[in-house]
């Protein structure tokens, strides 16, 4: 078998393995979403003055924070055994040492009673701080990872009140508001034939909301909620990714270009590759949902706890199995969608894109049976459709400026007219 057809075999099964987690990922989700609830409604219904809404009957925010954990968990493990480089290692490090070396002063300065100098001893110099600096900070992180944290939050909220192709088809959206993101932080305008190919879109998703025989206002906004914010989340992670490669320092070669794809580079010059960065913002994902579960949903987990502690315990093995599983399948979704992005072009993986948010809607029909009208058939197939053409679109145009730029540079440099006029401003 010649090379050739073995890297076409490899990315074929890489996205048959996307495609798959995907869709594993949406069915368990939703699964464990209304088994969530059937249980609370039956809680809840014992006690006669406690009132619960339909949204928060699901426990979608504690939901996604076990999720989030499992995720966490997987990472941890990575870096446990050293797969790949622990992210944010020297901040982490000097933090630590900074805090011990304080603890210890603050002692001595107790039993020596040199009160002075404890703004001394507590005050770090910011020329300590800033040795080694990462190209990607630990804030940089915390900043994808507060948009990160709050998108799929809403997408799982959105998955909670409605099926899982109305999800989609508002999740369809996203790349209008990746635009308007990009327009507005960036700066960052496009082609205006990319920005009209985006009105098929708009009109599919309104047709197909129009003619949903179960809509709801919450799955709707949620969903809304869901594109905006992980539309942040991707402005800003090229940001910060576009300033790792900036930062990349001239003694690293190739070859160490390519470990640090993939995770394996260590030293002094460690960058955080795509797919650990993602680790790393689901870590602190962890830990941002964790109070935002226990003030949302804490008073309905206490009285999940109360009634389990007074009466019989229900069998909740099935339903963590599949907050679990669902968790599980989300994370390594992400590390497929990372492995499969470095083996193919753009455009073969905004195709990929499109084709996975069709395999999840008909799974979502075919599973849970979902009614589904003309006007939302037809609504969706534009939406998706125009999705696909924008992608192609907007690579078409990003390539033909970045030839542009080039060919003006070289005629720039190659018109010896160039230097005398810089010479005669000068």
């Amino acid at each position: 078998m010649s090379t050739d057809v073995r890297n076409n075999c490899r990315v074929i099964s890489l996205f048959g393995l996307w495609f798959a987690l995907n869709v594993c990922y949406n069915i368990t989700n939703k699964w464990a979403l209304e088994d969530v609830r059937e249980k609370v409604i039956a809680a809840a219904s014992q006690q006669n003055d406690f009132e619960i809404s339909y949204l928060s009957s699901s426990l979608p925010i504690t939901i996604g924070c076990i999720q989030f954990g499992v995720g966490a968990l997987y990472a941890c493990f990575l870096w446990l055994f050293r797969i790949r480089p622990v992210p944010h290692a020297d901040e982490l490090t000097r933090g630590i040492t900074v805090v011990k070396r304080n603890c210890i002063g603050l002692v001595r300065m107790i039993r020596s009673a040199q009160l002075a100098e404890s703004f001394h001893i507590a005050i770090v110099s910011s020329r300590e701080r800033s040795n080694n600096p990462s190209p990607v900070t630990l804030r940089d992180t915390s900043k994808i990872a507060v948009y990160h944290t709050f998108g799929q939050l809403c997408t799982i909220m959105s998955l909670s009140t409605n099926s899982i192709s109305f999800a989609h088809v508002i999740k369809a959206m996203e790349p209008l508001f990746s635009a308007v993101a990009s327009w507005l932080v960036l700066g960052q305008v496009m082609n205006i034939r990319v920005y009209m190919s985006l009105l098929p879109v708009v009109f599919g998703v309104a047709l197909a909301c129009a003619g949903a025989k179960e809509f709801s206002w919450i799955s709707f906004w949620s969903g809304m909620g869901s594109n905006a914010f992980f539309a942040m989340r991707g402005v800003v992670s090229k940001t910060v990714m576009e300033k790792s490669a900036s930062e990349r320092p001239s003694d690293i070669n190739d070859t160490d270009v390519d470990q640090r794809e993939r995770g394996h580079l260590h030293g002094s010059h460690t960058q955080i590759s795509p797919a650990n960065l993602f680790a790393a913002v689901t870590c602190v994902s962890f830990l941002l949902s964790i109070p935002l579960a226990l003030t949302t949903e804490g008073s309905i987990l206490i009285m999940l706890a109360n009634q389990s502690a007074e009466k019989e315990r229900q069998d909740v093995t099935e339903t963590l199995s599949y907050i679990i599983s669902s968790g599980a399948f989300h994370y390594i979704n992400n590390e497929v969608m990372y492995v499969t992005l470095s083996k193919v072009h753009p455009i073969t993986l905004a195709v990929g894109n499109t084709a996975k948010r069709v395999f999840i809607i008909l799974a979502g029909i075919i599973v849970f049976s979902t009614p589904v009208s003309v006007e939302t058939a037809v609504g969706a197939t534009i939406g998706i459709g125009g999705v696909f053409v924008y992608s192609l679109m907007k690579q078409w145009y990003d390539i033909s400026d970045t030839n542009n730029t080039t060919q003006a540079t070289e005629r720039n440099e190659d018109d010896p007219t160039t230097e005398l006029t810089h010479t005669h401003i000068t």
